[in-house]
């Protein structure tokens, strides 16, 4: 069993548990690949959330260095138990956020964190204003601080592979909370779901041709509170009849506008070789499948693209959460034989599935595209 997208309370301020005690966790439930994937950093201020009103972007940059070298630690300590994967996932507020994640995903990254190991070194960087990951005075800028500090720059991990998502549209987050999901549907979709909607897989868009990230993120999330918008709701299945199915089926239907927007992204992923996660944390925000819903689901499938499987997980006790059952049977019911899932491509050098590894982008340098039939999968059952 396998999951590419998870995050820990270590290092995000709304889940639970630390890196390892999830890596624990995935072993008990016998995962044998397992990718960390905790988010990129945020580089303005009106881009964190509420709960981390205590933090500042200059944390959050801390933090996720942290989560690299602490990912690797990991990864070495278990490597005979279980295959870690080092991610992260993104956020995306607009072209330079695309920047952003190409210099997180550049060899060799330095920190210059692990360098402040003297009051002197740590007031230093605390009243340095450090440049955006962007700017190509990064370096120069770091060496120079670095000069100040008891111990050596560190070279960080290699992020090995990306879940490319989107949480905001226009700067408002569209998964923190119902109240900000309305917001945006105000702010930025003057009321309509279906601009909002329009927004939200436009600016998904942009995200992918310049990141053609690995795995796509929760590809319909921006379905998570539709069923609050006044007027709308959600169809859940029960399995009665026919009629029930086919309501089900088109949960929320797309306008044929829209329907034109996701086919041109789900066209663009499949192009350049990008697996779409089924993530089953869908079901703990109501929703009567894994993301993406049925109809998008359907549309992949008929073009032939392909799948993997995410949790999603926000702490030890979300691993493997809603696979069995619902993931199993969603799966089954949509005839799904077989899912993909990413391994490190230092096992060996074939690429047993095509992509379209691009130097300009990062993606597919560090993992290869790996198979496995549904009737071979073990899913773990609580």
């Amino acid at each position: 069993m396998f999951s590419s997208h998870s995050h820990s309370g270590q290092f995000c301020m709304h889940a639970k548990g630390t890196l390892e005690e999830v890596v624990q966790s995935a072993i008990q439930r016998l995962f044998s690949t397992y990718g960390l994937s905790e988010h990129m950093p945020r580089y303005k201020p009106e881009q964190l959330y509420p709960e981390e009103s205590h933090l500042t972007t200059m944390d959050l940059e801390r933090m996720y260095d942290q989560f690299l070298q602490e990912a690797a630690r990991l990864q070495q300590k278990y490597s005979g138990q279980i295959c870690l994967l080092i991610g992260l996932e993104t956020e995306y507020f607009g072209l330079e956020s695309i920047q952003y994640v190409r210099q997180l995903r550049r060899p060799h990254r330095q920190s210059i964190w692990r360098a402040a190991t003297t009051t002197t070194a740590a007031a230093a960087i605390e009243e340095t204003s450090l440049p955006s990951p962007s700017s190509s005075s990064s370096l120069s800028s770091l060496s120079s601080l670095s000069s100040t500090t008891t111990a050596p720059l560190v070279t960080l991990p290699q992020v090995q592979y990306i879940v490319g998502s989107l949480h905001h549209v226009h700067g408002v987050p569209l998964d923190f909370s119902q109240e900000f999901y309305l917001k945006a549907l105000e702010t930025v979709g003057n009321g309509s779901w279906e601009t909002l909607f329009r927004e939200y897989f436009n600016a998904q868009y942009e995200m992918l041709q310049g990141l053609e990230p690995e795995v796509v993120g929760h590809l319909d999330l921006v379905r998570i509170f539709f069923g609050a918008i006044p007027g709308c709701h959600h169809h859940h299945h029960q399995g009665h009849d026919q009629e029930e199915k086919e309501n089900h089926q088109h949960q929320n239907r797309l306008t044929e506008e829209l329907w034109g927007l996701v086919k041109r992204n789900v066209d663009f992923v499949i192009t350049y070789g990008g697996l779409f996660e089924l993530n089953s944390r869908a079901w703990k925000k109501g929703l009567a499948n894994a993301y993406p819903q049925r109809d998008i689901l359907e549309y992949i499938l008929s073009k032939g693209g392909r799948v993997t499987l995410s949790d999603d997980s926000h702490g030890p006790e979300d691993v493997g959460m809603f696979y069995n059952p619902e993931l199993k049977g969603y799966l089954e019911e949509m005839k799904i034989e077989k899912v993909y899932y990413l391994s490190p491509n230092n096992h060996d050098d074939s690429r047993p599935y095509p992509t379209r590894a691009s130097m300009a982008t990062g993606s597919f340098q560090h993992v290869h595209i790996r198979s496995i039939p549904l009737a071979s999968l073990k899913f773990y059952q609580k």
